[in-house]
């Protein structure tokens, strides 16, 4: 069997597409984020777009309309949350890589987005997000002392962005 855009057979590859199997991708195209940049390939292994970020990219997703939605961290200057998974922002950017919008907590060292996003039906962006809280905190919402090993807890948070386009901003609309 042979890949259109190569003469090497398929079992004789090392690097790139090396086997193709019905149903492996949906309409036979891939998304994957490395570092920062972000690349769709086609079910052959050809690079169909490729965006660059200025911020290591964990996850991304495509719009109806070809935009890309992508986290980025932002632990350089957010350095409360040192940990993987960490991201702290998230933007949509166009086909060619102009930002739409972006977001991030006002206050990256109380708040930071991690691991996940997702686009809701409304055009909406679930994600998940910590919240930092002091020990003293905890000890008055009633945990128990020995379970705050670290000075702190970090609560998951889910959020609910409604991008504002026409600003290039987005708000929070949903915590839970």
């Amino acid at each position: 069997m042979f890949n259109r855009s190569s003469t090497i057979p398929l079992a004789e590859r090392t690097v790139g597409v090396l086997e193709r199997k019905e149903g492996a991708c949906a309409d036979g195209y891939n998304l994957m984020s490395v570092s920062t940049e972000t690349y769709l390939f086609d079910a052959d292994g050809r690079v169909v777009n490729q965006w660059h970020s200025d911020r290591n990219v964990f996850c991304s997703y495509l719009f109806p309309n070809g935009n890309l939605l992508r986290d980025g961290s932002d632990t350089l200057t957010c350095t409360a949350f040192r940990t993987g998974g960490a991201s702290g922002f998230v933007e949509e950017v166009t086909w060619t890589g102009e930002r739409v919008w972006a977001f991030c907590h006002d206050d990256c060292h109380q708040f930071l987005s991690h691991h996940d996003m997702e686009i809701l039906p409304n055009g909406n962006i679930l994600m998940m997000s910590w919240e930092r809280k002091t020990k003293e905190e905890c000890l008055a919402a009633g945990r128990r002392p020995e379970l705050i090993p670290d000075g702190e807890v970090w609560d998951n948070l889910v959020i609910e962005l409604k991008p504002d386009r026409a600003k290039g901003t987005a708000e929070i609309v949903w915590k839970w």
